[in-house]
C-alpha cells in the first residue's frame, strides 16, 4: 500500500471512530436504561410535584393540647420551612427576570452567531451557579426545620395531620432540590422516608417514579463497583418501584400500566 493511501484509510477509520454514537461504547444495556426512559428523574427544576401543599401560613394546627417545646420546635419547623420556600422563589423569580433581560440586549461587539451563543451560555452558567447557591442555602433551612421536628417527642403532635402535612413538604422540597441538583443518594434517603409518612404519601406516583429512578443510579453504580450484593437489591428495588409509579399513576387495570410493565422488563 502507498503511503498516501495508508494514511487515507487511517484518517477514515479514525473519522467512523470519533462519529460513532457514545451509546456503542456504553456499557449500559437498554433494560438498564428503561426506568431513565419511561419515568422523570426529577433533575427538571420545573417541576410541579407539590406546588399546590399547604404551605402553613396562618393555621395553628396544634391548638392548645400539645406541650409548649412541642408547640416551640413546630412553629421552629414551619419558620424556616417557610423561609426556604420564599428566599429560593424569590431567587429564581430574580433569575427569570435577568433572563427577559438579557433577551432583550444587544450587543455591537457580537458580530458573529457563535459570538452571540457564547455570550448566552456564559450568561445561563453565571445564572445557574447562582440559583444553586440558592439551593444549597434553602437546603440548609430545610435541613434545620426537619431537625426541629424531630426534636418533638410528643407522639400525640406527632400522629396528628398537621405534623404530617409539615414533614411532607419539608421533604418535598429537600428533594427536588436534590434531585436538580443531580445528588440522587440524597434524594434516595429522603424519598425512602417520604413514603413512610403514610398511606397518602405511599400511593404518590411522582415520589415513586423519582425513587425508581434513583434506584437505578445505585443499581449502575453498584454494577460498575462489582458488588454483586447492592446490584440485586436495587435491580429488585429499581423495579418494584418502577411498576409502583405506573400502578399509582395509570391505575393497575388500566392498558398504560400494562404497556408500562412490558416496557420494564423487556429485555
Amino acid at each position: 500500500m502507498k503511503p498516501s493511501s495508508f494514511y487515507r484509510a487511517l484518517f477514515l477509520l479514525v473519522w467512523i471512530f470519533l462519529t460513532l454514537p457514545s451509546s456503542v461504547f456504553s456499557d449500559k444495556t437498554p433494560s438498564e436504561k428503561k426506568i431513565e426512559i419511561l419515568i422523570p428523574d426529577g433533575s427538571n427544576p420545573d417541576s410541579t410535584w407539590g406546588k399546590d401543599a399547604l404551605l402553613f401560613e396562618d393555621i395553628d394546627l396544634l391548638g392548645d393540647a400539645s406541650e409548649e417545646n412541642s408547640k416551640n420546635h413546630f412553629e421552629k419547623s414551619k419558620e424556616d420551612f417557610r423561609n426556604a420556600l420564599d428566599r429560593f422563589r424569590k431567587a429564581n423569580d430574580l433569575a427569570e427576570s435577568k433572563r427577559k433581560d438579557f433577551e432583550q440586549l444587544t450587543f455591537e461587539a457580537d458580530r458573529y452567531e457563535w459570538q452571540r451563543k457564547n455570550r448566552k451560555e456564559n450568561f445561563e452558567r453565571a445564572i445557574v451557579r447562582d440559583l444553586n447557591k440558592a439551593r444549597s442555602d434553602a437546603i440548609h433551612l430545610l435541613v434545620s426545620s426537619m431537625n426541629s421536628l424531630e426534636r418533638i417527642q410528643n407522639q400525640k403532635v406527632r400522629d396528628t395531620d398537621g405534623f404530617r402535612e409539615l414533614q411532607a413538604g419539608i421533604y418535598r422540597e429537600y428533594i427536588k432540590h436534590q434531585l436538580v441538583l443531580k445528588n440522587f443518594f440524597q434524594a434516595m434517603d429522603l424519598l425512602e422516608r417520604y413514603i413512610q409518612i403514610g398511606t397518602k404519601y405511599y400511593e404518590d406516583s411522582e415520589a415513586q417514579g423519582f425513587l425508581a429512578n434513583c434506584y437505578e443510579r445505585a443499581y449502575r453504580l453498584s454494577k460498575k463497583n462489582r458488588d454483586d450484593q447492592a446490584r440485586e437489591k436495587y435491580d429488585i428495588l429499581r423495579k418494584k418501584h418502577g411498576l409502583l409509579y405506573a400502578e399509582y399513576k395509570f391505575g393497575k387495570d388500566s392498558p398504560d400500566f400494562k404497556e408500562f410493565s412490558r416496557e420494564l422488563f423487556r429485555d
